[in-house]
């Protein structure tokens, strides 16, 4: 239970699981720190130092903590995406990295390391599958947002590339942890670049470019870039990338499934409520999320809310 002495010293923590039938299961298991100082005992006078991870990020603006609360049997993906991750997660599995490095393939000195491109349309769940990515890694995930890095100042934004890279080293180095590093949007590193003289803005971005390139090339962890527009993507960063993963839209089958996962199950639905009726609309997991907000939004005002199918087909048409 949460009051027992093991997890209230926190010598003990554990992650918890929806099972099929509606039930959660509870994954105990002894936090790293705790391993650290049963393997390596302190000698007298030394003490161990290790920040929590919550700690750091509370005092820095540059990354947003991000916790998953879903797994990749959570998600709803279209199944060749779903094995390209499974074998993802196979190939960045302990083991095979230490067979690896036996072989001589991998260098002994790096853990665990693997760059990641998810590109496709919005909304068809590449950060929420990011964030499921973690989870079955039992990893944390530091999350920052590209859009921030342009700066109005010139030279600001190559210095601002470096930061990023930077404060994860500095972060993972006082909390002893490998968080994954998200980079959402990141259309704008990775977009090919301008040839010839050009303009100041121009160069400024190739170097932007160029220092972000030189970071991907040294990053030693998980790192996974989030993106639009593959097409756009400039052929140094494709070779950096080991693994590029495509995110399409739902066909009906799986946004029939999205619906059912999406709809709360509180909601005083109609009878005879059809899903399917709504799911022949092309719609990705994010426009759905959106429309049942939108739909909620409505129907709250009302003195008997009910849900009906056209209260949802208004939404969608907006």
């Amino acid at each position: 239970e949460e009051s027992s002495t093991l997890i209230s010293k926190n010598l003990v923590d554990y992650d918890e699981v929806l099972t099929p039938f509606g039930g959660i299961n509870r994954n105990f298991y002894i936090p790293d720190e705790v391993l650290y100082k049963i393997s390596h005992p302190n000698k007298k006078g030394s003490t161990v130092s290790k920040i929590k991870l919550e700690t750091i990020i509370k005092d820095q603006e540059m990354f947003e903590l991000i916790s998953a609360q879903k797994s990749l049997e959570d998600v709803v993906l279209n199944p060749k995406t779903k094995e390209t991750l499974n074998n993802l997660l196979k190939q960045v599995d302990k083991s095979v990295i230490n067979r690896l490095k036996a072989w001589g393939i991998k260098d002994k000195k790096r853990g665990i390391d693997a760059k990641i491109i998810f590109y496709g349309v919005a909304g068809t769940g590449k950060t929420i599958t990011a964030l499921a990515l973690a989870k079955s890694l039992k990893k944390e995930v530091l999350s920052f947002d590209c859009s921030k890095i342009l700066s109005m100042y010139i030279g600001e934004s190559e210095k601002n590339v470096r930061n990023i890279f930077d404060k994860y080293n500095e972060i993972k180095e006082q909390t002893k942890t490998e968080p994954v590093l998200l980079l959402n949007e990141a259309d704008q590193f990775l977009s090919s670049r301008s040839s010839g003289t050009g303009s100041s803005a121009d160069k400024m971005h190739n170097q932007m470019q160029n220092i972000f390139l030189e970071q991907i090339e040294r990053f030693d962890g998980i790192l996974i870039a989030t993106t639009n527009l593959l097409e756009n993507l400039d052929k140094a960063f494709s070779r950096r990338f080991n693994y590029k993963i495509e995110f399409v839209k739902p066909n009906k089958m799986q946004r029939i499934e999205l619906w059912k996962k999406l709809l709360p199950a509180n909601l005083p639905l109609e009878k005879d409520f059809d899903i399917e009726e709504l799911a022949k609309y092309e719609l990705t997991g994010g426009q759905i999320e959106l429309v049942i907000k939108n739909t909620a939004y409505k129907i709250a005002v009302s003195d008997e809310p009910l849900f009906r199918v056209d209260n949802f087909k208004e939404q969608i048409t907006k």
